[in-house]
């Protein structure tokens, strides 16, 4: 966009016409005379014929209030879509400092100001259009409306002579660089002679006016764009008017984007010549300005890498270019193993450091026809292109993943680092780059579910299983807001006497279609949805109002809680503790946390600290599932813990063909415990045999169907 002063818009020939302002007319003292009449309708009366707008300067934005039918005729648009708007809208996505400015100090100054910007049409269509601002005061001085009166000056811009144009534009912008105007003949035999150039041309490139005249333009135009100038010059033979970008080489070697606008003036079949005058404009800061904030929108900060926004496109374009080619696209999402561990153990920068040098390592392991999105913390996304056969994307994997596995020094951190891969092989026809991402996702869901550190390829069956696991996932987000969740509680005996001191809270899904669903049902679904947290506060809360009902009956039994891996990451079992114990009065001696072993030991190291918090109220803790995850005895000096709970699959093999190796591992589990000062609990226990065995071992306590299976709270009083 570029606008021209009142001074320098004076060698403009006058315009004729309806869209003529009348200069005789003093618009602001008029609409002051008006009395009582509104401002609009002022406007509308004496300037009935003109083609102009009002903008009420009251008004947040300043929009267009009124616009009359022949603006309407200027621009095309209808005078609906010209009212409520800002009258900038018009230049669309250009910018204007110099109009902007004009128009502020017609404002502030209350004097009547002209400028001359490069408008657009509702179809698009470019033309130069004078407008002139006329401050409306009211009867105490302030600026309350903006009248404008516009007009199409393009054939004027483009005077009939290539010297007055070069003058023209050369004399109204000679002190700005930025621009350069000139007049070009176009010979039909091929040549391009550069008739005139403004003085603009040195402060544009360095170089004098003389060079670009006897040498041509294309002399100092970048070589690959000279190919763009050489179609640009033949399309203006026929074309009225020509809008392009392209670089230029200065003296002293740097690059400049130009924008070039050039209008067909004249032709002379005789002599075979077209006459073709223009003017150009420095835009290498707003090209710089437009693709850093394209750079920001489409390119990870971090890595360099495309992100998110990028891959959908990248992955489009793939499809595109298998299905002209007859071949196959894979995109496979990788997620780096236990990569939150090292940032919570060591720092964010060396979380970053890594990601940075596995960006590297795909980049180096990935063809160059394949693209390498990040698309999430730990995440990266792999789009192989052109791949044969779905086969072929196999060795591409592997070697990703190689690569991944590669030694990691960070200084004196040494890493041994393994990624799981999530892949979808897109069958031919596929057009939607979304749904390959959702099922490359649930790929990599079920790979990481399997075993962590391979790659699994989604598949139909995986479809239908997607399907069902969203629906379920939407009715449990509903069952959490509904109350549809109910608590039993199974009892923990004391195995030497067959006392009840404690009971463990089991959620159960009481399902309005399925019926009462157990944990196994919809627990691991939690996890995937991130519903950890959420549904550890509702047990929690539920469990610790049941325990106050039976601390006020006299009958105080101790709760236990299970904690779920996103709820211990998520820094607010604490106050969730805190909270609520607090808001129940409950003693936090009644209240057990039990943190499955499952969890994995980066988690429970990084987890310790809180665990200390807690214990440190009063609240007991314990190890679930113990022995699954082979912890050593120094991981469990480590945790600040009360109780160790052997899991169930190793009573169960008590009576089975290897009884004696089970009972030997038994007896260590138990020693361990006992020599940690923790009370051990046998889970699973279902027959008198099994009970017996772990009373001889003298284990602490016992849990399972033997003694009762999960029972709601009113039946809890019953065990005493």
């Amino acid at each position: 966009m570029s606008s021209l002063t009142t001074e320098a818009r004076s060698a403009l020939p006058p315009a004729t016409g309806a869209g003529e302002p009348r200069p005789a007319l003093a618009p602001s003292s008029a609409l002051r005379s008006a009395g009582t009449e509104s401002v609009v309708e002022a406007t509308s009366r004496l300037f009935a014929h003109d083609c102009f707008c009002l903008t009420d300067l009251r008004l947040v934005g300043h929009p267009v209030v009124h616009a009359s039918p022949a603006l309407a005729d200027l621009t095309g648009y209808a005078v609906e879509a010209l009212t409520g708007r800002n009258l900038g809208f018009l230049l669309r996505n250009d910018t204007d400092q110099e109009a902007a400015e004009a128009a502020r100090s017609a404002v502030e100054s209350g004097r009547p100001v002209t400028v001359l910007v490069r408008a657009y049409r509702e179809d698009g269509a470019l033309f130069w259009c004078e407008q002139r601002h006329y401050p409306i005061q009211d009867g105490e001085g302030r600026t309350t409306h903006l009248l404008t009166l516009l007009r199409d000056v393009s054939d004027q811009v483009h005077a009939a002579s290539a010297q007055a144009v070069g003058q023209e534009l050369s004399g109204s912008l000679e002190g700005d660089g930025r621009f350069f105007s000139y007049a070009l003949l176009l010979h039909d035999d091929g040549r391009a002679e550069l008739a005139w150039a403004s003085e603009a041309w040195r402060h544009l490139t360095g170089y004098g006016v003389d060079d670009v005249v006897e040498q041509g333009l294309e002399r100092f135009v970048h070589s690959e764009d000279r190919e763009l100038l050489g179609e640009r010059l033949s399309g203006l033979r026929h074309q009225e008017r020509r809008v392009d970008q392209y670089r230029l080489v200065t003296q002293g070697g740097r690059v400049l984007w130009v924008e070039d606008f050039a209008t067909r003036r004249w032709r002379s079949d005789e002599a075979g010549v077209t006459a073709v005058y223009g003017m150009m404009k420095d835009v290498t800061n707003a090209k710089r300005e437009a693709a850093e904030l394209w750079r920001l929108a489409h390119v990870d900060a971090l890595t360099g890498l495309p992100n998110a926004h990028l891959l959908e496109d990248r992955v489009q374009q793939a499809l595109l270019q298998a299905r002209r080619n007859g071949t196959h696209v894979a995109l496979a999402l990788l997620d780096l193993d236990h990569f939150r561990f090292v940032e919570r153990t060591f720092s964010q920068r060396h979380g970053e450091r890594l990601i940075i040098e596995v960006a590297r390592r795909l980049r180096r392991a990935l063809r160059r026809t394949d693209t390498l999105a990040r698309c999430g913390t730990d995440t990266f996304a792999l789009v192989l292109c052109d791949l044969p056969n779905e086969r072929s994307a196999l060795p591409v994997l592997e070697k990703a993943l190689a690569a991944v596995r590669e030694r990691y020094q960070d200084g004196t951190l040494t890493l041994q680092l393994s990624a799981t891969l999530g892949v979808d092989i897109l069958p031919a026809g596929t057009r939607s780059p979304s749904a390959a991402l959702e099922r490359a996702d649930e790929a990599l869901r079920r790979a990481k579910a399997n075993a962590r550190g391979g790659f699994r390829f989604y598949d139909a069956k995986l479809d239908a299983g997607m399907r069902s696991r969203l629906e379920l996932e939407g009715e449990l987000r509903r069952a959490l807001s509904e109350d549809q969740l109910v608590l039993h509680y199974q009892p923990r005996v004391q195995l030497d006497d067959g006392a009840i001191h404690s009971v463990e809270a089991l959620v159960r899904w009481g399902h309005p279609v399925k019926g009462l669903l157990k944990p196994a049902d919809f627990v691991p679904l939690v996890e995937e949805a991130q519903l950890g947290p959420r549904l550890f506060e509702w047990v929690l809360e539920r469990a610790c109002r049941q325990a106050q009902r039976w601390q006020k009956q006299r009958a105080p039994k101790r709760v236990a809680v299970n904690v779920s891996p996103t709820a211990l990451a998520s820094g607010e079992l604490v106050r969730q503790v805190q909270d609520t114990l607090s808001r129940y009065d409950l003693h936090p001696g009644l209240l057990e946390l039990e943190i499955s072993e499952r969890t994995g030991h980066e988690t429970l190291e990084a987890a310790a600290g809180t665990l200390q918090e807690v214990r440190a109220m009063g609240v007991h803790v314990a190890l679930d599932d113990f022995g699954i995850a082979h912890s050593s005895l120094t991981q469990l000096r480590g945790l600040p813990l009360d109780g160790l709970k052997i899991d169930r699959s190793f009573i169960s093999q008590l009576d089975g063909d290897g009884r004696a190796e089970e009972v030997d591992l038994l007896r260590a589990i138990i020693a361990l415990g006992k020599s940690l000062k923790l009370r051990v609990t046998a889970e699973g226990i279902e027959t008198k045999e099994q009970n017996l065995l772990l009373r001889q071992l003298r284990c602490d306590d016992g849990q399972g169907f033997l003694f009762s299976h999960p029972v709601p709270a009113e039946y809890v009083p019953a065990f005493a």
